[in-house]
């Protein structure tokens, strides 16, 4: 098998981003807090807290049960710079046209359409009062993100399809060597504790979660040992993963505090999400692809050895990586508007918030596996790459060792802004309160978390700026939420490579582009480790995006 195989060690670097992995975390946790536009650190008394902050769970009185679900779709197009190439030994009828546009034409697997709902269901409790202070929580949540994904391997409006080895009349997608096809999901089964310290009006609260993690990828590389710069699609491999963890550990921790009644100011910290998945992975080669004249075989190495997983075959490696969500950590300061008799009418909140995505680790942390980075992917394939030897037979010529995808990302910082304001329906009760429509809204901006030329199909790495309503009918022991919004990224682009009028396009032989440091990912070639990777750009190209959110929600209490 010429090279068959050998493909696969570079699929499970490309994993999807959960969060992330396939974007980054969008604001909120269900519906009341996404209607906020995220800005509820300080104002979340019900499930949500569970996520937001625990120490919001001190709120509670008696039982309250959660469930709730913002519902997201995320609708983006890749226009690549630049023409498709010409090559030599083809007569490809698109060569010297534009690159195709691309559209993201999902369909979740638990999904209505393209739209994923991303859910929390939570049930907190004061216990009955058996300790004065004390409160607790249990339940699920998912990060709010969509990584889902799918660059014309379906019919899509202006895209069109895009099977690999099966028609070579048909534009391939510019992006492939980036992403063709994406699910995952983090979830969080969770246990939270907070208590309320008298006489200074302070809560405090933790949360500890025990995740896992489930992804499947699809994407494709350079399938020959020479390289690909003319990207003849031919010499492309693809390969598909489906790597999972079970236990995927987190904490967080949260403080609220009212120097009166009317003011609180809150802080919330979440750990960093470390996933060390493994999985099964399997891979094709395009008509070309290979090492010409030579039959190359890639086999387990002994099950002694393994350092992922033991019963791997040739046509079923094993395979291991190690990935990470970053730790964050937002502040928020709220001002209540209070009535007579201290009901609550309205509110505003500013929260302030940071994502540590530019974390790096030690090159001997990294490299041992104690420490995984947001930025840059490890993987390990427990395989060996065999050829012929002199006098015949087979000999192992290369152990394939981990592999560093680096991903170009920095620390993101936003400011969202959130508020209520409460109408009351219908006569007060005996305690002055009274059923009520809520409305509520939000806005917020954050900061990119992709530097200059790494923005890509699979992972958003774009600033946005978010943009919510919502409104609720709040009965005594009963409240339905409802909302809706947009996040809007406008089209960013990443310029061309070296800066040129052209799209940097490196040849056999003009290869590189000039420039010291590398500004955006390359096609991967399987035989060459990361820091001696050919440089050929990619990415170099423009990008149209937006978030739809969708908000529905129901608490009880008791």
């Amino acid at each position: 098998m010429k090279l068959y195989r050998l493909v696969f060690f570079v699929g499970v670097s490309l994993l999807p981003r959960i969060a992330a992995a396939g974007g980054l975390v969008l604001p909120g946790a269900g519906a009341v807090s996404t209607s906020r536009a995220g800005a509820a650190v300080a104002s979340a008394d019900d499930g949500e807290a569970i996520a937001l902050n625990p120490a919001g769970i001190a709120k509670a009185t008696g039982t309250t049960i959660t469930l709730s679900a913002a519902i997201i779709d995320y609708a983006m197009e890749f226009q690549r710079r630049g023409t498709y190439d010409a090559v030599a030994t083809e007569n490809y009828a698109y060569a010297g046209q534009p690159f195709a546009l691309e559209r993201n034409d999902p369909k979740p697997p638990l999904g209505i359409g393209s739209y994923q709902p991303i859910p929390v269901i939570a049930v907190i409790s004061d216990l009955g009062g058996v300790v004065p202070g004390l409160h607790v929580g249990a339940g699920f949540y998912a990060i709010n993100a969509y990584p889902f994904r799918d660059m014309c391997t379906e019919q899509a409006a202006g895209c069109q399809k895009y099977v690999f080895n099966d028609d070579a009349t048909i534009p391939p997608p510019g992006a492939r060597y980036d992403i063709v096809k994406q699910e995952a999901a983090i979830v969080l089964p969770s246990l939270a504790v907070a208590y309320h310290i008298q006489p200074i009006d302070l809560d405090v609260g933790l949360r500890l979660s025990a995740g896992q993690a489930t992804f499947k990828s699809t994407t494709g590389l350079w399938g020959t040992l020479d390289g690909n710069y003319e990207e003849d699609i031919k010499k492309d491999g693809q390969f598909t993963v489906d790597a999972k963890d079970s236990f995927v550990p987190a904490f967080g921790l949260g403080v609220t505090y009212r120097p009166r009644p009317d003011i609180e100011l809150a802080a919330a910290y979440a750990s960093k999400l470390s996933v060390h998945a493994k999985g099964d992975a399997t891979s094709v080669l395009g008509p070309s692809a290979g090492i010409p004249g030579m039959q190359v075989t890639v086999a387990p190495i002994p099950d002694e050895d393994a350092r992922c997983a033991t019963g791997g075959s040739g046509s079923n490696l094993k395979a291991c990586v190690d990935l990470a969500l970053p730790q964050n950590a937002q502040l928020a300061g709220r001002y209540k508007f209070l009535d007579a008799h201290g009901r609550l009418k309205g509110d505003i909140e500013l929260d302030l918030d940071w994502e540590n995505w530019g974390e790096q680790c030690s090159d001997e942390d990294f490299a041992n596996g104690s420490c995984a980075s947001p930025s840059d992917y490890r993987v390990i394939v427990d395989a060996s790459i065999y050829v012929p030897a002199v006098g015949g037979g087979m000999t192992a010529a290369i152990d394939l060792n981990e592999s560093v995808v680096a991903h170009g990302l920095q620390d993101t910082f936003a400011a969202r802004l959130g508020g209520s304001y409460h109408l009351a329906v219908g006569a007060p009760r005996a305690d002055h309160s009274s059923n009520e429509v809520i409305l509520r809204g939000g806005l917020g901006y954050e900061t990119a978390a992709a530097k200059t030329g790494w923005l890509r199909a699979d992972f958003d790495g774009a600033a946005r700026t978010t943009m919510t309503v919502g409104a609720a009918y709040r009965a005594s022991h009963f409240e339905i939420s409802a909302g809706g919004g947009v996040i809007l990224e406008g089209s960013p682009s990443n310029p061309n490579v070296g800066g040129g009028a052209q799209p940097c396009n490196p040849t056999d032989q003009a290869p590189g582009c000039g420039v010291d440091e590398r500004q955006g990912p390359d096609p991967i070639n399987p035989a060459l480790k990361s820091n001696v990777q050919a440089e050929s750009p990619v990415s170099q190209g423009d990008y149209k995006a937006h978030y739809t959110l969708l908000m529905l929600g129901v608490s009880a209490w008791f």
